[in-house]
């Protein structure tokens, strides 16, 4: 069945993202959430969740915040870093590894998968008619596994270029392949900063209900007036490590041509070449592309710029402080799976939607 799907252009940040103290959380919280109990069709006391390209498990993390009760029955994940801050928060949890190598039938019975799969465009095939083979990409295995396994929710996210028209094709091959397992599907592009969070993150939503959902479904949450700025979420006393030396704050005040001069901590965007007056950052990024900084107030006439803190990258990705546990690994190694992962702000809204 072919479907018509509504198509954005893309902006520099996402085109260039390869693939997620007690502050001020609690002004995002609801003061009334409580354990989600199900609608009586789900018949089930929890949602048992298989993880694919788990990352440090955003899904569960969301679920945890959500407050809605399930069980890991396992998870999906090669990147030996990722899979080690996995299994600090989350303990006892098998590692199926490799998706391209996971025997379905091996995998004990779940409700939800889950996924941040990778944008890879699927090959056309058979004379010209425009069919797409998803034979050799990642998103085939996620198929395999749901046709022999069934569950009855899968919740996927993807980068905003999914819905752009370079992979227009993909997206609709995405969305056919699901319905011909029985899945009715619906995406929506959805922004941290519209659900309580002060980062400019557009992600893809794909949610797929195995049999017809209500009429009245909306996976997308209720937008909330933002309460929380940049500065809020930055540390009190930033390490000095973090900090740009002079020299090298005049070679980015002449690459960027910005005068680094603010009235309030800022964030600098060195892809588009501002400072932003939003009280927003930037989309989270892994730390190899340099483009997102903290700009502070001058101090006696000197320029202060830096990198963010850890604790900063993962407060942007919705976690308060304590609510995930580090391992010894580098500043490169964590920031980078911040980068990668969920906002576990977010999901935890959107699994509201799917199971209140």
């Amino acid at each position: 069945m072919k479907r018509k799907v509504k198509y954005i252009e893309p902006d520099i940040t996402e085109q260039l993202v390869e693939e997620p103290q007690l502050y001020m959380f609690d002004e995002i919280e609801n003061s009334e959430d409580k354990e989600l109990s199900f609608p009586h069709n789900f018949n089930m006391e929890k949602i048992r969740v298989f993880e694919t390209f788990a990352g440090y498990g955003g899904a569960s993390f969301g679920l945890k915040k959500a407050k809605i009760p399930h069980e890991i029955i396992g998870y999906s994940e090669i990147d030996s870093f990722a899979s080690e801050l996995y299994d600090r928060n989350f303990l006892n949890i098998k590692n199926y590894g490799d998706i391209t190598k996971i025997k379905p039938s091996e995998i004990p019975d779940f409700d939800l998968l889950t996924g941040g799969f990778p944008c890879q465009p699927f090959s056309s095939v058979g004379l010209g008619k425009g069919e797409q083979d998803i034979r050799g990409t990642l998103f085939y295995n996620i198929v395999e596994i749901c046709e022999i396994k069934r569950p009855k929710h899968i919740l996927l996210e993807n980068v905003k270029g999914l819905i752009t028209n370079r992979h227009g094709k993909t997206l609709e091959t995405i969305i056919n392949k699901l319905e011909n397992l029985g899945y009715q599907v619906v995406y929506k592009l959805l922004n941290s900063k519209d659900y309580g969070i002060p980062q400019n993150r557009e992600r893809v939503w794909i949610y797929a209900y195995h049999g017809k959902l209500p009429s009245t479904f909306k996976l997308e949450p209720k937008k909330e007036k933002l309460t929380l700025s940049f500065k809020d979420l930055l540390d009190k006393n930033p390490s000095q490590d973090l900090f740009k030396d002079q020299k090298q704050i005049a070679r980015l005040k002449e690459l960027y041509n910005l005068d680094f001069i603010v009235d309030e901590p800022s964030c600098a965007d060195l892809y588009n070449k501002n400072i932003r007056k939003d009280g927003i950052s930037i989309t989270i990024l892994e730390p190899h592309h340099n483009k997102m900084r903290v700009v502070h107030p001058p101090v006696n006439g000197k320029l202060l710029v830096r990198k963010y803190s850890i604790h900063e990258h993962f407060r942007f990705m919705g976690f308060k402080d304590g609510e995930i546990k580090f391992c010894n690994q580098s500043y490169q190694q964590l920031c980078k799976r911040a980068a990668n992962g969920w906002d576990v702000n977010l999901v935890s809204k959107i699994f509201k939607q799917i199971f209140k």
